[in-house]
């Protein structure tokens, strides 16, 4: 874990370096290989889909079996464990229920103008898997687009000998009735053109590995997408007051995601920070993931001492993490100098797990610093706005002399045309 001073004058140049490291690390060399998968499966469609999966799963499908099967292996399932996730469906719900928009309207002498919001026709969603299943994923972007309206959800995920039975399960608990077992950019390809048994969507939503993200990216355009989510990152704010084995806990938390994940630690104590670093080398020893934690830790995390617990809001706003713990005291205080966050955890029990799976929160979230511009998914994601207007005869008097000025400074003489001829009636 490197170790940073605050107000040191090559502060933001060291971090700068960390960041811009961690940056490359993730920018992916694959983009040529990308671009022909995409290519590949627009114009071959399942032959294509069934070579990739063969290839890179090195499992033998058919058209007929690219579809996830609708049974689930009720065996399999733990029911208690699925009754959790029945929980966060309903909190979630709860949640993303207040973020449903109200059209409105505006009414002038001769206009009306009103705003219409309605949902996407089709999304899909990739769901992870290989190394690691995800189910939480599928619920978080699956319910804010039941709440918005959407009529058909499409999931894909990559395909396994056996399916997690908990993905199946929920997907007939969530009511999506597409579900195909392929994976990778073939996936993200396959849902952005079409193939002779997918039919295309409107935006893509969910995580991947690099070849999905430079496929959601590469495809943008044809069809939206939601972000392009990096590896996560915490920054964990906290001082002497606080329990070293908590703080270390959390950091943990995102450093087992990926080797590229990032946890970072602001104090003003440094004697708390090294105490910090000492419970994590403690801890890791019993966790599953203890190399991809030791490579995390030690590429990109960072120990920053401030003077005052206040100046990390700085630091913050400059960095725009993903995820943000206050441990602090002075979290009440702090958090009002917050701008750039993708989701804020106040207070010591306050873990960012619970956000992750339970509390109604999505997880879903900017990294790499989009928080500064980005915010986490939502309802709105899932829908679009219309704007109708409506002009009669007083209100196309009452501005027709200033559209044909305007029309004219611009030298669009068919715009003021367009105006003028409505003068008269004539044909």
């Amino acid at each position: 874990m490197k170790k940073l001073i605050f107000n040191n004058n090559f502060f933001y140049k060291s971090l700068d370096n960390i960041i811009s490291q961690r940056s490359d690390n993730y920018e992916s060399k694959i983009a040529n290989k990308v671009k022909k998968i995409i290519k590949n499966v627009k114009k071959n469609g399942d032959k294509a889909l069934i070579d990739y999966t063969k290839k890179f799963d090195r499992i033998n499908l058919t058209a007929k079996k690219l579809r996830l099967p609708k049974t689930i292996k009720k065996n399999n399932i733990d029911q208690k464990i699925f009754s959790n996730f029945k929980q966060a469906i309903v909190n979630i719900k709860k949640f993303h229920k207040l973020q449903f928009p109200k059209n409105y309207l505006l009414s002038d002498k001769g206009t009306t103008i009103k705003s219409v919001w309605t949902p996407l026709d089709s999304v899909g969603v990739y769901v992870p898997g290989g190394q690691a299943f995800y189910p939480s994923s599928l619920i978080m972007n699956v319910i804010p687009a039941k709440v918005a309206g959407v009529k058909r959800i499409v999931c894909v995920t990559p395909p396994s000998k056996n399916v997690n039975p908990y993905i199946s399960a929920l997907i007939k608990e969530l009511g999506v009735d597409e579900c195909y077992q392929i994976g990778g950019a073939q996936a993200i390809a396959a849902l952005a053109y079409g193939t002779k048994t997918i039919k295309p969507v409107n935006k893509i939503f969910g995580p991947g590995n690099n070849y999905v993200a430079l496929a959601k990216k590469q495809v943008f355009g044809k069809v939206g997408i939601d972000l392009i989510a990096g590896p996560s990152e915490i920054i964990v704010v906290a001082d002497k007051k606080n329990n070293p084995n908590w703080v270390a806990s959390d950091l943990l938390a995102q450093a087992e995601h990926d080797v590229n994940s990032q946890s970072i630690l602001i104090t003003d104590s440094n004697t708390f920070g090294n105490e910090v670093i000492n419970k994590i080398h403690k801890l890791k020893l019993s966790l599953n993931k203890k190399n991809i934690i030791n490579k995390s830790i030690s590429s990109n995390g960072i120990l920053i001492i401030v003077n005052n617990i206040l100046q990390a809001s700085e630091i913050i706003n400059y960095l725009a993490p993903e995820h943000l713990h206050l441990h602090t005291e002075q979290k009440n205080k702090l958090v009002k100098y917050i701008k750039n966050a993708g989701c804020i955890f106040m207070g010591e029990y306050a873990s960012e797990a619970f956000g992750d799976y339970i509390i109604g929160t999505n997880h879903v979230l900017p990294t790499f610093g989009s928080a500064k511009f980005a915010s986490g998914l939502g309802v709105l994601d899932f829908m679009k706005r219309n704007s109708i207007a409506k002009i009669n005869k007083s209100g196309y008097l009452k501005y027709r002399n200033q559209v044909m000025q305007m029309a004219e400074i611009e030298g669009l003489d068919a715009h003021k045309l367009s105006v003028k001829i409505r003068q008269n009636k004539q044909k």
